[in-house]
């Protein structure tokens, strides 16, 4: 990447992903055809797929995400914004991929036959990820690529600004609560975590508007 934007590109992170993908591949010839895909929020099994979405497609995601999270910057609108907070954007990117690899990593442990209860650990995946992103969101600065991106946040740094640092602990509010919910039975659980991470990003928006209105009166 250049200096402008700050955000490296890591030919290990790379390697690494890359060799996580050839590791669910190598299982292909392991699996029948089909295989669970889906889970229900009981955590039952409600839909299947080919074996090419859980070895080949899914592990390969968060490779495609790294690469495009690192060089999307380098054309997005107020590219140069990304200097002021590139080890935070390093950090988010980090995060989301991490996550993403250990979801892609569960239809392939159940397809070979381990038992797991994908519902409850998504519930405790997701809201941990959720804290983590909370805790790295006031720092984002103006940007078309990553935040919350309404008119009146795109429109003033300002109210850029003051939106993401009130949602950054809206969001680890939203991920605690969301992260108590995994104990409640799966139907509530799933409830919780869903407003865990809805709430705080209708506030965060409903916010955004009225601070524009009021900075622009």
């Amino acid at each position: 990447m250049t200096n402008k934007t700050n955000i490296r590109f890591s030919w290990i992170t790379v390697l690494v992903l890359a060799a996580f993908w050839l590791f669910c591949a190598s299982f292909y010839n392991d699996l029948p055809d089909q295989v669970p895909v889906h889970w229900n929020i009981h955590g039952e099994v409600d839909n299947y797929g080919h074996k090419s979405l859980v070895t080949l497609v899914m592990p390969f995601l968060p490779l495609a995400v790294y690469v495009l999270m690192t060089f999307t910057p380098r054309i997005a609108p107020k590219r140069n914004n990304y200097s002021k907070f590139g080890p935070t954007y390093e950090k988010i990117r980090t995060l989301i991929v991490a996550v993403m690899a250990g979801i892609a990593l569960l239809p392939l442990l159940a397809a070979l036959g381990h038992s797991i209860d994908i519902g409850l650990i998504m519930r405790i995946f997701l809201p941990l990820m959720f804290i983590g992103l909370g805790n790295y969101m006031g720092k984002i600065r103006h940007n078309y690529f990553v935040g919350i991106k309404v008119p009146w946040t795109l429109a003033s740094e300002e109210v850029w600004n003051k939106t993401h640092r009130l949602y950054g602990k809206l969001m680890v509010a939203g991920g605690i609560l969301a992260l108590a919910g995994a104990a409640a039975p799966p139907t509530a659980g799933f409830i919780i975590l869903m407003a865990g991470i809805i709430i705080p990003a209708v506030i965060a928006v409903i916010y955004s508007y009225l601070m524009y209105t009021k900075i622009t009166k």
